[in-house]
């Protein structure tokens, strides 16, 4: 699903421009708190091979640790958010 919507079109050019500043390929997805799945990334070919990476690594049991999630509500009503870069 696209992100570029009136509500979240300043919050995703501002996440794109960050992780453009500091990343060459990178992709990008979050979760509203409908349940609704919107992502983005440098170009396709990118945006596939960095998910499939993503989720090898997920699956892998090379995965040594602890998942910590903090429910923190923003100014625009909350949602979650992963960065991958």
């Amino acid at each position: 699903m696209s992100i570029i919507d009136e509500h979240n079109e300043q919050v995703y050019e501002q996440v794109r421009a960050i992780l453009s500043e500091h990343f060459t390929n990178f992709v990008f997805g979050v979760m509203d708190d409908s349940g609704d799945l919107y992502y983005d990334y440098t170009n396709l070919p990118i945006g596939k091979m960095l998910m499939r990476e993503i989720k090898e690594d997920m699956n892998s049991s090379s995965l040594d640790f602890d998942w910590e999630f903090e429910d923190e509500e923003d100014d625009e009503g909350g949602g979650s958010i992963c960065i991958w870069g």
